[in-house]
């Protein structure tokens, strides 16, 4: 689900929420030229649009935040960003009101990041990390990096040591591009709960998270079902498959009622110039069609004064579990079902990619970056991506 806005509508929010308490606006921004090539014509990722020819689009955006300080520790929060991907059209990424409980707690209520992944609060903001985009295997870009619902956000301190943490409950229904059909499907994730920490001690930072979520499969079921079961369901019913065999055989096959469960974990150490970044995350619908994804990255930078330099691999691979299909006993059903988890888990691809960052500006830095790499789509395989810009904050 997205919020668009008009901008004469945003600017009177805006002042009123100014007339009404003391407000800070600060914001973000990426400008920068980017080209995308593979070997089988089609963008390795859905975030380029373009077919090798350099783009000024893809991957720009500004991004406006407005906080209203309420007094008595209650305050509002709106975060109103433009994509080059979606034609910089304005979206109210985050709006929602958060009350001090105490020095160390924080209860947040509305819209707002669903921390999936170790950066997923801040992956938009390119000024924060070194990279001219975070590495896409882990930060592949899913619709429901921002959700509806309550967030409690805790800080402890023992001795030399701080903990970071979140918990929250929330909800998410919309629509992504699912990779199989060719376009966007619906679906929407139900009581989600996630919990997520990290232990900061001087040079070093450990971290872990994970959430669960009830699926509600959509489009992306039908999809499922009426393109590609639809043959083997008729031809196992004309060889004598019952309507019980095939309720047996939706079932095991469909997303809708299952758990979505992610999970991630790594670190960052940042000693006497040196950077070193390691992310893990896992990730499936479980007892469904969906396999399970392990991506991972590691990174390695040095930084001379104002300038880092960061070189990094990725990968993305999908491990394939006929499980879900027990149940199912007619031997076309099954064919059928194993073809479906084969066509859903059959994407893989890994890259290696050197980045280079220069802080010209208190508050903005010049980056430019080469990434390569391979995917096992035939309509992709092998790929390089180059960009050059600016990223900045204020």
């Amino acid at each position: 689900m997205r919020y668009r806005l008009k901008l004469s509508g945003i600017i009177l929010a805006m002042m009123s929420m100014t007339a009404a308490a003391d407000i800070t606006f600060n914001g973000f921004a990426s400008i920068r030229a980017t080209a995308a090539d593979s070997d089988g014509g089609e963008p390795p990722f859905s975030t380029f649009k373009g077919d090798g020819d350099i783009s000024f689009k893809d991957e720009s955006l500004f991004a406006l935040q407005a906080r209203a300080d309420l007094t008595e520790g209650l305050s509002a929060t709106v975060q109103l960003m433009a994509e080059g991907i979606n034609d910089f059209e304005v979206e109210a990424r985050w709006a929602y009101v958060s009350y001090e409980l105490s020095d160390r707690h924080r209860l947040s209520l509305g819209r707002f990041a669903n921390p999936i992944f170790f950066q997923s609060e801040y992956e938009k903001v390119g000024y924060a990390h070194n990279f001219s985009r975070l590495p896409t295997a882990v930060y592949i870009g899913f619709e429901f990096s921002t959700i509806e619902g309550i967030a409690l956000d805790s800080t402890f301190d023992f001795d030399d040591y701080v903990l970071d943490t979140k918990v929250l409950y929330g909800n998410w229904d919309g629509g992504a591009f699912f990779a199989v059909t060719g376009q966007e499907e619906s679906f929407a994730l139900n009581d989600i709960m996630s919990i997520r920490a990290t232990l900061t001690y001087d040079w070093w930072k450990i971290f872990a998270g994970a959430f669960v979520a009830e699926m509600d499969g959509g489009s992306i079921d039908q999809a499922v079902l009426n393109t590609f079961a639809a043959p083997g369901i008729a031809a196992a019913q004309a060889l004598g498959a019952t309507d019980a065999d095939v309720a047996t055989f939706q079932e095991a096959v469909t997303w809708t009622g299952e758990d979505g469960l992610y999970w991630y974990s790594g670190f960052n150490i940042d000693y006497n110039n040196w950077i070193f970044d390691f992310e893990y995350a896992s990730y499936q619908v479980e007892d469904s069609t969906d396999a399970l994804n392990n991506v991972w990255y590691a990174a390695l930078g040095y930084r001379f004064g104002s300038t880092v330099l960061t070189v990094h691999t990725e990968e993305l691979t999908q491990d394939i579990d006929y499980d879900s299909l027990s149940p199912v006993q007619h031997p076309v059903l099954v064919a059928t079902g194993r073809a479906i988890h084969d066509a859903l888990g059959a994407r893989e691809f890994d890259g290696y990619g050197i980045s280079l960052r220069y802080d010209f500006h208190s508050n903005a830095a010049l980056k430019m970056d080469y990434f390569s790499g391979e995917d096992t789509r035939p309509t992709v395989k092998d790929y390089t991506i180059w960009s050059v810009g600016i990223d900045l904050v204020f």
